[in-house]
């Protein structure tokens, strides 16, 4: 009777300290205890890395307590309300749950991204330069760019997938729509993850595991804080293509991989890649032959006859790699085993838990971007707060999935603690999720005050045919037009010159937004003067100026 007693009395209190734990743990998992600092019952922490901090700390106090019931109350393990509430989210059919993380997904970051653009957070480079595109393919001229030097776009990078764009950009034209639309496409990601794993692992519990570890993985909604990527888009369709080629289903696999090369030239590595997988492994050959000579030729006519045809310059990103061309051999290994590199390498398999290495065929797919970015001179490509992961998220995770079933198989311990394992991919994954879009909410809004909607309301009212030339995060509030054109971050040539250059008829700066590296406003401002500008508008350090006689 007492050891019944002393039993209850342990669970109640593991149960009651589960519950405890996991609220907390998921509060700071969603808010980083933002809210705490928000309402004056927290100090302001300053640097991000503290508010993940905490969440690493409650998560893992909580991982704690629940692995330490399983093995302190394995009979009584199932009845602990962890256990209860993961068992009712299971019986949830996966499409369901699929959708359900769908919605909350994109409604999340389209929340961000349309508070990033209101705080004047966007910059041209990317949103600016893609939504003019496509706004003026809208209205007759393709692709055409005059942030990047009056060039059609496809001249810096081959991204006709915008087109698909341009009929939702021409019901509602604010680039927001391209935010939107950025925010559903990686967002739809959770439908062939919760196919390819029911397909591979027919495990419930699985299912949930990976569809949560892609909702907190931090690479991809990184990509969609930095403004838009054209090739977020086509992500989806690289999931779509390697579900049919699993299956078998050849017309739909190539209509998808089809779509998804659109989405940016390199996309044509990934387009190899699943060639020769589809030809070695798929044992379809000539699928595999027609891909991988339909691919090798796309890359080479878009790089070396497309893109300098449009551009009338050599491709100007072939230039990450043109010192490491110019002696292959030690240059690659250089590059290739370096200590950078291998950081690299670390950091972007630890949250699989370096899984994928246990099945080749499927890792060979994550090849292309992998070794873009590690190849490459340009070290941000190497970092995870931008796009550059982008075709590469797919092929971590279903390498990882068709690892786990290869290592169930072989292992008998994996294949009697799936589940175990499978929430130690859960935990990492989670671990290494990064801040949470609340704590970039807040972050973004502080930007928001009545200087920001004053100038917002002001850049509104510049007329449509107007030549402006301006600050970068200027030009996303402006760039429905055929020209704007961006201020230079050097002292030479100066934005006066540049005025000249692009013949501009308004200019439109800030000091608070003032290029550091340039002549100040009032020195700027004098010189305008007195070759032909007045001022329109001015107040708090905004200044609108415009030609005598152009308005």
């Amino acid at each position: 009777m007492d050891q019944k007693v002393n039993r209850g009395g342990l669970f109640s209190a593991l149960n009651s300290a589960l519950l405890l734990t996991g609220v907390v743990a998921l509060f700071f998992l969603l808010t980083n205890g933002v809210p705490l600092v928000q309402l004056g019952w927290m100090k302001e922490l300053g640097k991000k890395s503290r508010y993940v901090n905490l969440t690493i700390l409650f998560v893992s106090v909580f991982s704690v307590f629940l692995f330490g019931a399983r093995f302190l109350m394995p009979q009584s393990f199932p009845k602990f309300w962890p256990v209860r509430l993961w068992k009712s989210l299971c019986d949830v059919p996966p499409l369901i749950t699929a959708a359900a993380l769908f919605v909350i997904y994109a409604t999340v970051m389209t929340i961000v991204g349309f508070e990033r653009q209101a705080a004047l957070q966007t910059r041209a480079f990317d949103l600016g330069i893609f939504a003019q595109a496509v706004w003026n393919t809208i209205h007759g001229d393709l692709f055409f760019s005059s942030i990047k030097e009056n060039i059609n776009l496809m001249g810096d990078h081959v991204s006709p997938i915008l087109i698909l764009a341009a009929p939702f950009y021409a019901i509602w034209p604010d680039l927001r729509t391209l935010v939107l639309l950025q925010a559903l496409a990686a967002a739809s990601s959770f439908f062939p993850l919760a196919l390819i794993v029911r397909d591979k692992l027919k495990d419930r519990p699985l299912i949930l595991v990976f569809l949560l570890m892609f909702f907190f993985f931090q690479p991809m909604r990184a990509a969609l804080h930095e403004d838009f990527h054209p090739e977020v888009l086509a992500e989806p369709f690289l999931w779509w293509a390697f579900l049919f080629l699993d299956r078998g289903k050849v017309v739909r696999f190539l209509l998808c991989l089809a779509v998804a090369v659109t989405g940016k030239e390199n996309f044509a590595g990934i387009a190899f890649m699943f060639g020769f997988y589809a030809f070695l492994w798929k044992r379809m050959r000539g699928v595999g032959v027609a891909v991988m000579l339909g691919s090798l030729g796309l890359f080479i006519w878009e790089t070396r006859w497309l893109i300098p045809h449009l551009s009338g310059a050599p491709y100007f990103y072939g230039g990450n790699y043109s010192q490491m061309l110019m002696d292959p051999a030690s240059g690659f290994v250089k590059r290739l085993f370096s200590g950078e590199s291998a950081g690299y390498v670390l950091k972007v398999f630890l949250p699989f838990l370096y899984l994928p290495f246990f099945n080749l065929p499927t890792l060979i797919l994550t090849f292309p971007i992998l070794f873009q970015n590690l190849l490459s001179a340009n070290g941000p490509m190497r970092s995870f707060n931008y796009h550059y992961f982008t075709g590469l998220t797919p092929f971590l995770f279903i390498s990882t999935v068709f690892s786990f079933d290869q290592l169930r198989r072989r292992s008998g311990w994996i294949g009697k603690n799936c589940l175990f394992a499978g929430l130690l991919l859960l935990f990492v994954g989670v671990l290494r999720s990064g801040p949470s879009e609340y704590w970039f909410f807040r972050d973004i809004h502080a930007y928001r005050n009545a200087h920001t909607e004053m100038v917002r309301g002001k850049l509104r009212t510049i007329p449509p045919d107007a030549r402006v030339l301006t600050h970068n995060s200027f030009i996303p509030q402006l760039c429905n037009r055929k020209f704007i054109y961006q201020f230079n971050y050097n002292a030479a040539p100066t934005k006066l010159d540049f005025a000249r250059k692009y013949k501009a008829d308004t200019v439109v700066w800030d000091a608070k937004f003032w290029e550091p590296q340039t002549a100040s406003p009032e020195s700027t401002l004098a010189e305008f003067k007195d070759s032909g500008y007045r001022v329109s508008f001015e107040r708090d350090g905004f200044y609108i100026l415009v030609r005598d006689g152009s308005l």
